[in-house]
C-alpha cells in the first residue's frame, strides 16, 4: 500500500513494514537562488526516509546555463575523481568542499562564485539497497549575478579636542536589478588595536543599532547615523573621547531574500573614512610659593585647568598631599573635606573655591609644620547628562610641587612628671603639635576660640584618661599640660596661635549682622519657554560680599550651585551660561543681585535660594543664608485625543483573510509633536488573562516587534493623523480585542524628549468564524493532585463525549501558572503534524516532562522526578484541523481545558471547627492536626500545639505542647495536667485535653515543620505551615458552658467588661459563656433578667443570654 501522508507513512512503517513502504526523498534549497559574482555560495541537500542504514553518499553536478543538456560533475563524498576538469583544480584547492552534517545531510560549500557557475545545481544520492522507491536527486537554480555593490568615501586625517564634535559621510550604492536592501556599520580601530570594534549600524530593516562599547553614548544622544539621500550615510559624534581616536571605516552590505524567506549577503564593501587624533586637556598646573612658607602663616595652592571652550565644560578637582586626597570639589562646587582634615575646616583653617573658570584655590591658614609634603591636583572631566546627572570621564594630575613649612623657633623638651609650656598671644585659638625624634609630627590638642579642646588621634585616649590637657589659665596665657610622660613625648612642641578677624575696640564682632536677603520672584507658574528674575537684596552691606545661588531640583534632596559672585568681583559658572544671567544693582542701602532664567523647563523647577558671605581682609568672617523660595514650571496643556469608537468585525478564517487596527488620532498638543503608538491584543481564550503588546512604531519610526509579534503583521501610515497595523491570513486563535495606545512627545527647549500626553483607542473586536461542524469541547473541571517529591505526575486534558472527530486532526499546547501567580508560561507544543516545540523551556524541565495520547479524546503531560518548584496550576488547550480541498490543514475551532493543580509541598488541614463542651468533670476535647501533601515520603514532622485565651486581653497565643521529629513529647511553659498525645494515622496528630474546665475555652491550632534527611546525614527544614490560614478562620474554636451558679462563673464574666482584644497574625479567640441567675449581675449593664448583653471581640459580636 501506498501512504497518502509522509507523517502517517512514518508511524505505518514502524508497526507494519510488510503492508506500508516509505519512499525516499531528497530536499534542497528553494529555487532559485541568487549570488553575486565572487561571493560564497552554500547548498543543503538531506535524504527524508532513507530506509538505508548506511552513511548515504552524496554527488553534486551543474547543467550550466551555457550547455544545458550537458551534466557536469562537481565533487563528490564517496568518489575522489569524480569531479571533471572544469572544477577538479578548485576541489583540490579547496575551494570547494562539501561538510557533512549528518549522515544522511551535507552542505556543498563553493567559496567563490564565477560566472561559468550559472545554472542547476542537482545534488544526487546513490542507491545502496538496489530497489528503488521515491525521488533520489534534487535541484536548485543558481543565478550569478554582477556585484554592483559600491562603497565610497573621501579619506582626510582630522585632529579634534577632546569634547567637540565631528561628522563623517560614507556613499553606498547598487545597481542590482533584483529587490535587495542594503546595510552600513561603522567601525573604529584604536592606535593599540588589532581587531576593530564597530560604532553603529543601520540593518537591513533600517533598524539602528549601537556596538556594544557605545550603547550608552547613544543611548545619551552623542552618537548618530542618519540617511541623507539615496546613497550619502552620515555619522555624528559628539562630545570626543581620547579613546576615539584611531582609524573610522565604514562597511556596506548588500542583502537578498532567499524564497525561504531567509536573508543572504550578497557582498560587502569597506572603506577606510579618516584617521582621527583626538587631544586630551592641553594642560593641568600648580602653582605654590615660591621659597617656603613659614609656619603660622598663609598657604595658597593654584590649580589652573587649561581647555578649548572651557567655560562649556565641567571637571571636578581634587587636592592631594602625599598621594592622598586632602579636598574636593565637584562639578556643582560642592567641596568635600576628608577625614583629617575636618576639624581644621570646622575651625576655618582650610577653604577651596573656584576663583575663575580655570583656577583652583586651596587655602591653609595657619600653616603648620604638618603641612610639610608634596601637592598636586588630580581633575576629572564630567559629562553632564540627562536630569543633571554627571558622568565621571578619565582623570589627569599636575606635576607635583614640594612645600616646605619652616618653624621659626623650637623649645626641647625632656621626659619629667609633669611639663607645661606657656604662650602669650591675645584671644586666639591654640593648636599644640608634636615633634617626635623620629621627625614625625603629629596634632596633640587643639583649643577652639570658645574654649572647647579637640584632641588629635594619637592623644585621644590619653585626654579622656585626663593624662593630657590644653588649658588657658589667663587670657594672655595657654598652657598645654601632660600628666604621666612617656618616653616618646621625648621630642620638640610646638604651639600654633590664630587669630580671628577684629574690630579697632579689639571686640570680635560679626561684622554683616546687618545683613539679611530677600529674594523675590514674580508670581508665575511658566507653562512655556520664558525668562523671569529672581532677586537676592542684602540691606546696608558693611564688608565686601560674595554672593552664590544655589538651586534644589524638585524631589532631590541636595543642593547645586548655579554661580558665585566673589567679594573681588569674579563669576564663576557651574551650570550652562546661556540659560541664565546675572545682573548686580548697587546702591547706597542694598546691594541686589538679580538671577535671571532665560528659558524656562522642567529642569528649572525647585528651589531657589542665595547665600552670602562677608569678607575682611580677605577672610571669611560670616555667611547669611536666605529663605528657599519655590518655582514651579507647568507642563503645556495637552489636547491629545485618539478615536475611541469600538467595532465589531468577523472574519471567516480562509486562507489569505484578514483585517486592520486602525489608530486614529483626532487632535494633539502642538503641530510638533510625534507619536509612539503600540498596538495591544486581549485574547478572546484567556477571559481572565492581562493583554499584551503585539507591535509598536517608536517615534523615531522604528518599528518594533514583541514578544508575542506573529508573522504577518504589516505597518502603514496612510495619512498624517492615521497609524494601521495589518494582520493578515487571519487564524481562529487571532480573535479577541485589539486596540492602541498612542504616547505624544515633544522636543524641549534642552533639546531633549519629554512625554506630553498619553491615550487610548478604543477597541476593535475580531471573531474568526468556526465551522458549525466542528462539535470540539474539552472538560472543565477543576482537579487537585498531590504529589510526592520524586515521584512522577500525570495531568490529563480530555474532550467531552462525542466531541473527537477521527477526520481532524489536534494539536495541544500545555500552560503552567505558579502557585499564586496568574502568570501562564508555555511547556510545550504538540502540532498537528506531530512536531514538538518545546522553545522557552528549560533544559532541566526538558529532561522531566514527556507528551503523550493515551486514547483517541485524551492528551496526557507526565512530569518526572517532581518537586516543589512544580507546584501549580495546569491547562491546555486544543486546536481542531481539518483538511481542505486545496490539502492544506486549517483551524477550525480551539478551547480551553479546566485546571489541574499539583501540589508538591507540605499543606495541613485547614478546618474550621467549633465544639461546646458542659463543663463536668471527665469531659474532654480532640485538637486534630492532618497532613494533607508532603514534599517527600521519607519526611518527617515536628508539631507544635498554640492556644490563645480569650480572657487574656491583648494576649499573643501560646505553645502548650510540642512533638519533636524524634517523636519526643516536650511540655511547654502553659502545658496543663491531662493532656494526651496520640498518632492514629499516618498523617494525622492528635492532642487530647480532658477534664475541660471554663479557663480552657478559646482557640487552638497546630503548627507543623517538614524535615528531611539530607545525603550527608544532616537534618533539612523544608517547609513549615499552619493550620490556620487566616484571622477567625481554620481554628478549632472550644465553647465551655458554665452550668453551676452565677457565683462560679464571676471571674470569667467579669474580664470582659469594656473588653478590646489584641489583633495578633492569628485569628482572635473567644468563649461564648451561658449564664444563670442574672439579676445579682447590675455592673454588667443588664438591668433585668429580660435583658441581652453583647460584647464584641475582632469583628464578631457574642452575646451574654439570661
Amino acid at each position: 500500500m501506498k501512504c497518502a501522508h509522509d507523517q502517517i507513512c512514518l508511524s505505518c512503517c514502524l508497526r507494519l513494514k510488510d503492508t506500508c513502504q516509505c519512499q525516499q526523498e531528497v530536499q534542497i534549497n528553494e529555487p532559485p537562488l541568487f549570488r553575486a559574482q565572487g561571493s560564497p555560495l552554500t547548498i543543503s541537500c538531506t535524504v527524508i526516509n532513507s530506509r538505508s542504514s548506511h552513511e548515504q553518499q552524496f554527488d553534486f553536478v551543474i547543467y550550466k546555463k551555457s550547455a544545458p543538456e550537458r551534466m557536469v560533475n562537481i565533487i563528490s563524498t564517496g568518489d575522489p575523481s569524480f569531479p571533471y576538469a572544469d572544477y577538479s583544480k578548485r576541489v583540490r584547492n579547496g575551494d570547494i568542499e562539501v561538510e557533512r552534517l549528518s549522515s544522511f545531510s551535507v552542505l556543498l560549500h563553493m567559496k567563490e562564485l564565477l560566472k561559468e557557475d550559472d545554472g542547476d545545481f542537482e545534488c544526487q544520492t546513490p542507491n545502496q539497497l538496489g530497489t528503488y522507491l521515491g525521488s533520489y536527486s534534487a535541484k536548485t537554480t543558481v543565478n550569478v549575478i554582477a556585484d554592483t555593490l559600491s562603497v565610497s568615501s573621501t579619506a582626510t586625517d582630522v585632529t579634534k579636542t577632546e569634547g567637540e564634535s565631528l561628522v563623517f559621510e560614507c556613499q553606498m550604492s547598487t545597481q542590482t536589478f533584483q529587490h535587495t536592501h542594503l546595510s552600513l556599520t561603522w567601525y573604529l580601530q584604536g592606535e593599540s588595536d588589532s581587531q576593530v570594534q564597530p560604532i553603529i549600524s543601520l540593518d537591513k530593516d533600517l533598524t539602528v543599532r549601537p556596538g556594544k562599547a557605545f550603547e550608552s553614548r547613544y543611548t545619551s544622544g552623542f552618537i548618530s547615523v542618519d540617511k541623507v539621500d539615496e546613497t550619502t550615510y552620515k555619522l555624528e559624534i559628539s562630545k570626543l573621547q581620547v579613546t576615539d581616536q584611531g582609524k573610522i571605516s565604514c562597511e556596506g552590505s548588500e542583502w537578498i531574500q532567499d524564497p525561504d524567506r531567509s536573508w543572504y549577503r550578497l557582498g560587502q564593501k569597506n572603506v577606510t573614512v579618516s584617521s582621527v587624533q583626538v587631544q586630551p586637556l592641553s594642560d593641568v598646573q600648580v602653582e605654590s610659593p615660591k621659597g617656603g612658607v613659614r609656619e603660622g602663616e598663609v598657604l595658597q595652592l593654584k590649580c589652573t585647568v587649561e581647555a578649548q571652550k572651557i567655560q562649556e565644560r565641567y571637571f571636578s578637582v581634587a587636592w592631594l598631599k602625599d598621594g592622598r586626597e586632602v579636598a574636593h570639589m565637584d562639578p556643582r562646587g560642592v567641596v568635600s573635606i576628608s577625614q583629617e582634615y575636618e576639624a581644621r575646616d570646622r575651625e576655618g583653617e582650610m577653604k577651596v573655591w573656584k576663583s575663575s573658570n580655570r583656577d583652583y584655590v586651596l587655602f591653609i591658614k595657619p600653616v603648620r609644620v604638618m603641612d610639610t609634603g608634596e601637592y598636586q591636583c588630580r581633575v576629572w572631566k564630567e559629562e553632564k547628562g540627562t536630569g543633571g546627572v554627571f558622568t565621571q570621564g578619565r582623570s589627569q594630575d599636575s606635576s607635583v610641587e614640594r612645600v616646605a613649612v619652616t618653624v621659626p623657633g623650637e623649645c626641647e623638651l625632656t621626659r619629667r612628671s609633669s611639663l607645661k609650656r606657656n604662650s602669650t598671644r591675645g584671644q586666639v585659638s591654640v593648636a599644640w603639635q608634636h615633634r617626635s625624634d623620629k621627625g614625625t609630627t603629629v596634632d596633640v590638642i587643639n583649643l577652639s576660640r570658645s574654649g572647647v579642646m579637640e584632641p588629635g588621634a594619637q592623644y585621644r585616649q590619653r585626654v579622656q584618661a585626663g593624662n593630657v590637657r590644653a588649658l588657658r589659665p589667663t587670657a594672655s596665657n595657654f598652657t598645654l599640660e601632660i600628666a604621666n610622660v612617656l618616653l616618646t613625648d621625648s621630642g620638640v612642641y610646638r604651639c600654633t596661635a590664630t587669630d580671628w578677624v577684629t574690630e579697632r575696640d579689639d571686640k570680635v564682632k560679626n561684622i554683616d549682622t546687618s545683613a539679611r536677603t530677600h529674594p523675590k520672584v514674580p508670581a508665575t507658574n511658566p507653562s512655556r519657554p520664558r525668562r523671569f528674575g529672581l532677586i537676592c537684596t542684602v540691606k546696608r552691606p558693611e564688608a565686601p560680599l560674595s554672593v552664590t545661588w544655589k538651586f534644589q531640583p524638585t524631589g532631590t534632596p541636595s543642593q547645586a550651585d548655579i554661580v558665585l559672585l566673589t567679594h573681588n568681583g569674579d563669576i564663576t559658572w557651574f551650570k550652562e551660561l546661556r540659560n541664565y544671567q546675572l545682573r548686580v544693582q548697587a546702591q547706597a542701602e542694598e546691594t541686589r543681585v538679580v538671577l535671571r532664567i532665560m528659558r524656562a523647563s522642567a529642569s528649572e523647577a525647585g528651589a531657589y535660594q542665595c547665600v552670602v558671605d562677608a569678607f575682611l581682609q580677605q577672610v571669611q568672617t560670616s555667611r547669611k543664608l536666605s529663605n528657599k523660595l519655590s518655582v514651579i514650571v507647568s507642563r503645556p496643556e495637552s489636547n491629545l485625543r485618539v478615536q475611541k469608537k469600538n467595532h465589531t468585525m468577523t472574519v471567516s478564517g480562509r486562507q489569505g483573510e484578514g483585517f486592520t487596527v486602525d489608530c486614529q488620532i483626532v487632535s494633539r498638543s502642538t503641530d510638533k509633536s510625534v507619536f509612539e503608538v503600540t498596538w495591544w491584543r486581549q485574547e478572546e481564550a484567556f477571559e481572565k488573562g492581562s493583554p499584551y503588546p503585539i507591535f509598536r512604531v517608536q517615534r523615531d519610526f522604528t518599528l518594533q516587534k514583541m514578544d508575542h509579534t506573529r508573522h504577518g503583521l504589516f505597518f502603514s501610515r496612510p495619512r498624517a493623523d492615521m497609524y494601521s497595523l495589518a494582520v493578515t491570513n487571519a487564524e481562529l486563535s487571532d480573535g479577541g480585542q485589539y486596540y492602541c495606545w498612542v504616547e505624544e512627545w515633544q522636543l524641549t527647549p534642552r533639546n531633549t524628549w519629554r512625554k506630553m500626553a498619553e491615550d487610548m483607542s478604543g477597541s476593535l473586536t475580531v471573531l474568526v468564524e468556526t465551522k458549525a461542524d466542528s462539535t470540539l469541547s474539552l472538560l472543565k473541571d477543576f482537579r487537585k493532585i498531590s504529589a510526592v517529591e520524586n515521584q512522577q505526575v500525570n495531568i490529563n486534558c480530555s474532550m467531552d463525549l462525542g466531541s473527537s472527530s477521527t477526520s481532524s486532526r489536534y494539536s495541544v499546547t500545555w500552560f503552567f501558572s505558579k502557585l499564586k501567580s496568574p502568570a501562564k508560561e508555555s511547556l510545550g507544543k504538540v502540532g498537528h503534524d506531530g512536531v514538538l516545540d518545546t522553545s522557552g523551556v528549560t533544559p532541566e524541565l526538558l529532561e522531566r516532562i514527556r507528551f503523550y495520547r493515551p486514547a483517541l479524546d485524551t492528551f496526557s503531560l507526565a512530569i518526572q522526578k517532581v518537586g516543589t518548584e512544580d507546584s501549580g496550576s495546569y491547562s491546555c488547550q486544543v486546536d481542531e484541523y481539518r483538511l481542505e480541498s486545496d490539502g492544506e490543514f486549517v483551524q477550525k475551532a480551539f478551547d480551553q481545558s479546566g485546571v489541574t493543580v499539583v501540589m508538591s509541598s507540605l499543606e495541613v488541614l485547614k478546618d474550621d471547627r467549633n465544639v461546646t463542651v458542659s463543663g463536668h468533670k471527665g469531659k474532654f476535647f480532640t485538637v486534630d492536626c492532618q497532613i494533607v501533601s508532603r514534599s517527600s515520603d521519607k519526611s518527617v514532622f515536628e508539631v507544635t500545639w498554640w492556644r490563645h485565651e480569650e480572657a487574656s486581653e491583648k494576649g499573643s497565643p501560646y505553645p502548650i505542647f510540642k512533638m519533636h521529629r524524634n517523636f519526643t513529647l516536650q511540655k511547654m511553659g502553659h502545658t496543663k495536667p491531662g493532656l494526651f498525645f496520640n498518632r492514629p494515622r499516618n498523617d494525622t496528630f492528635s492532642l487530647m485535653v480532658t477534664n475541660a474546665k471554663l479557663s480552657d475555652g478559646g482557640q487552638y491550632y497546630c503548627w507543623v515543620e517538614e524535615w528531611h534527611l539530607t545525603p550527608r546525614n544532616t537534618w533539612r527544614k523544608l517547609a513549615e505551615d499552619v493550620s490556620a490560614a487566616a484571622p477567625s478562620s481554620s481554628m478549632f474554636t472550644l465553647n465551655v458552658a458554665c452550668l453551676g451558679t452565677a457565683n462560679s462563673c464571676l471571674s470569667a464574666t467579669c474580664v470582659h467588661r469594656g473588653f478590646e482584644p489584641f489583633l495578633p497574625p492569628f485569628p482572635c479567640f473567644s468563649i461564648a459563656l451561658r449564664r444563670f441567675r442574672w439579676s445579682d449581675r447590675p455592673h454588667l449593664g443588664c438591668q433585668h433578667l429580660s435583658t441581652t448583653c453583647a460584647f464584641v471581640c475582632g469583628g464578631m459580636r457574642f452575646h451574654l443570654l439570661p
